[in-house]
């Protein structure tokens, strides 16, 4: 009789340790993934600020180029009304 309850008591201590380990493990886990979807997160408002950035200076380029076109037109009539006098 004392065996069964030393065997019992034995199994249920096993049982115990290994729902521990588990847990323990399992809570690793979800730390460990808490820290990727933080390191995740803060990359990706990184290159959404640069596309921003990137977005910015290409309105910027291109309102340059329309500006270095209009000048290159007003220079083309200047050119042509001193021709046709």
């Amino acid at each position: 009789m004392k065996t069964k309850l030393i065997y019992t008591c034995l199994a249920i201590a096993v049982i115990l340790v290994g729902w521990g380990v588990t847990w323990a493990n399992q809570t690793a886990k979800i730390n460990s993934n808490r820290t990727k979807i933080d390191m995740l997160s803060t990359q990706v408002e990184n290159v959404s600020s640069q596309t921003t950035e990137a977005d910015k200076a290409i309105v910027r380029i291109e309102t340059k180029i329309e500006y270095i076109i209009k000048g290159i037109d007003e220079i083309k009539v200047e050119v042509k009304g001193k021709r046709s006098k």
